[in-house]
């Protein structure tokens, strides 16, 4: 089996690292794959038009970006898991169900019910959708995986869960800082709570998949 991972590069609400998305899904290739599985090399720029014009951000348009992974799928001739770390990308769904339906052997992980498993294991009373992006999970999972990339300046949470114009607007139309969540909620001991009911879930799927 093989282990694709897949992040970005775009702005973290000025606390949290620009890869923060493809550090977490390298992480999670490596802590859930087996020994004799192969972990490719991560996929570091991917869909992030909605972060434009709140600071700097590389993103590839959705056509190059389906073109690229396609070829990718194409070369393997193990089955290959996913690991998709940037909720922006959600070609990838269609991609995935494309190629299945035309012979290869995809699966993608984490879906939205995995993630909002991990906010749960964590105790938060708040979901993905709430906390979107550079909020608490984020923020904790970082604190616990790699705590020298996380600024000690914790900025403001911003609620916003009703964004009814975000394929149009983008996360400027609902945020000045970048942060659509609940960053002051971030602990390393959340973190590794939720870390572990994450890596846990996708393996439980993957064993199950095989």
């Amino acid at each position: 089996m093989r282990w694709l991972p897949i992040g970005s590069w775009e702005p973290h609400g000025g606390h949290l690292p620009y890869d923060t998305d493809t550090r977490i899904a390298i992480a999670l290739c490596h802590a859930c794959a087996q020994p004799q599985d192969t972990v490719l090399p991560a996929i570091p720029y991917s869909c992030s038009f909605e972060h434009r014009g709140l600071g700097q951000v590389v993103s590839i348009r959705v056509a190059h970006f389906a073109a690229l992974l396609t070829d990718i799928v194409w070369a393997q001739s193990d089955p290959l898991v996913i690991i998709n770390g940037h909720g922006g990308n959600q070609v990838l769904g269609s991609l995935v169900q494309e190629w299945n339906a035309d012979g290869a052997r995809v699966l993608l992980l984490p879906d939205r019910a995995h993630w909002a498993a991990a906010y749960q294991a964590a105790g938060w009373d708040f979901g993905p959708h709430e906390d979107m992006h550079a909020g608490a999970l984020e923020r904790s999972l970082l604190l616990y995986l790699a705590p020298e990339t996380v600024t000690s300046e914790i900025p403001a949470d911003v609620s916003q869960p009703n964004r009814p114009y975000f394929s149009a607007s983008g996360m400027h139309g609902y945020t000045v800082s970048g942060v659509i969540g609940y960053p002051t909620a971030a602990t390393a001991e959340a973190g590794q709570t939720a870390w572990n009911a994450l890596t846990e879930t996708i393996r439980d799927v993957v064993k199950g998949w095989k």
